[in-house]
């Protein structure tokens, strides 16, 4: 196990230098060897027959031989450089919380990274107040330990790997010094750092995949006249929820759009979800907090201005369900995810953080409607007879969320300043009635789909 005292005498910003210095040597060298082959090869000019051939061919061996060594060093003081860095940056952080933060606090931590708390003095007649009081010590030690430990972890990985891929580069090394004329050798490329929850990637957006898990077949049945009856049923409570169930616009829109059967990917007001299902706030608010820690981390090791990236969650399978009826059928369970800017200027960090909402909009064998237990085999028949189709539906919400150095926010949550305006065209009024404007029932996005009825 990575101690405190180990990382306090380790100096990886040497590694840093000797990276530097290790490039520097490394470019020289190539440029010397390029020089002498641009000698001989003039040289060779004024020669004739064999002895012309030889020269020339020596002069091209050396050359090929040079680009390899400078390749496979150039790679091995990236690796010094890199990796320093980041031990660097994450040796700081931690000795900042073991030689400032903690105590001045009172504190104690040990090599291992424990943090012991002190004892709030207790008096007559305060025993109420020195409890409170120690649980407020003992709840910021349990964070600092927290903490401590992750940046443990951290050092100890960063160290083991850094130990791995300058080992594999030295060893390619001496493969070229046995045997100048060996096959080019690919080391590993470097990992972009991620967070010590494994969760978010310093690096641009990449939308995670999402499944098309259809049970019924799209165009695999033939229609009989019972389906056209059920056709008819459906479209006619689909007509009959537009008109009279304004709490469910953005559940018929989709729905409507599912009847349209041309499978074009459809966009949720994400944000008006956030507002309107408890549910679906805190997925939101959480996966903001999750995302601000990993900023945090990375801040704390030495980032000042990057992107990151996160791994999804499938929403809904296990926890936080939509619980309004709306968006029960809009969306149900879905994948969330999410990517950001940060910078870090002075001791202030900011992150402009997007939480993006996917789904498969479709039917599936087995369940049933939350809301009124219909089975989905029932709307599910109409994708086997070709006259209904699947389709991906998207969202997102964008937030703004700012934060000292060391101490991001417990809560995702964040000030309605940071919201979008609402579209009066498209969103529902507060009270969930006579939504959008006065000529139509607001569509769910008027830039797909078919326009709803007047």
């Amino acid at each position: 196990m990575t101690t405190i005292s180990h990382v306090r005498g380790c100096l990886p910003s040497t590694m840093v230098s000797f990276g530097t210095a290790l490039t520097t040597g490394t470019s020289e060298f190539t440029k010397q060897v390029g020089n002498m082959g641009s000698a001989v090869d003039k040289t060779s000019l004024g020669w004739k027959g064999s002895a012309s051939v030889a020269a020339t061919a020596s002069a091209i061996s050396r050359k090929v031989t040079a680009t390899r060594i400078d390749e496979i060093v150039t790679q091995v003081a990236d690796y010094y450089k890199t990796y320093g860095a980041r031990l660097d940056g994450t040796r700081t952080a931690l000795l900042t919380i073991v030689d400032n933060t903690a105590p001045a606090a009172g504190m104690k931590v040990a090599d291992d990274g424990t943090v012991t708390a002190p004892t709030y003095p207790k008096t007559e007649g305060n025993t109420m107040l020195a409890f409170i009081m120690q649980a407020r010590l003992d709840s910021q030690a349990s964070w600092l330990q927290g903490r401590l430990r992750e940046l443990l972890k951290d050092f100890g990985d960063g160290e083991q790997q850094s130990a791995t891929f300058i080992k594999k580069g030295v060893d390619a090394l001496q493969t070229l010094k046995d045997k100048p004329t060996a096959p080019m050798i690919d080391l590993p490329p470097i990992p972009p750092p991620k967070s010590p929850d494994g969760r978010y990637t310093i690096g641009d957006p990449k939308r995670p995949f999402l499944p098309h898990d259809d049970t019924f077949l799209y165009d695999s049945k033939d229609a009989g006249f019972k389906d056209w009856l059920k056709k008819m049923e459906w479209q006619g409570k689909m007509l009959g929820g537009e008109y009279v169930r304004s709490d469910l616009d953005d559940a018929t829109a989709l729905y409507r759009h599912y009847w349209e059967n041309n499978g074009k990917t459809q966009e949720f007001d994400y944000d008006e979800a956030y507002r309107e299902d408890g549910a679906i706030r805190r997925s939101v608010d959480s996966e903001i907090s999750r995302a601000a820690i990993a900023a945090d981390h990375f801040a704390r090791t030495g980032n000042r201005n990057f992107q990151m990236t996160g791994d999804k969650t499938t929403i809904g399978k296990n926890n936080n369900y939509p619980e309004t009826e709306n968006w029960q059928k809009a969306i149900g369970g879905y994948q969330q995810w999410s990517h950001a800017n940060v910078r870090v200027e002075g001791n202030r960090v900011t992150m402009d953080i997007t939480v993006e909402a996917d789904d498969y909009y479709n039917f599936d064998k087995g369940k049933n409607d939350k809301g009124t237990g219909t089975p989905d085999e029932v709307n599910g028949r109409f994708t086997e007879v070709g006259w209904a189709k699947p389709f991906e539906s998207h969202g997102s919400v964008t937030r703004t969320v700012s934060w000292e150095v060391g101490q991001p926010p417990a809560s995702g949550s964040t000030d309605a300043a940071s919201t979008p305006d609402r579209n009066v065209g498209r969103e529902d009024r507060s009270d969930g009635r006579d939504d959008g404007d006065d000529a139509r029932k607001p569509d769910n996005d008027r830039g797909t789909g078919t326009a709803r009825p007047k």
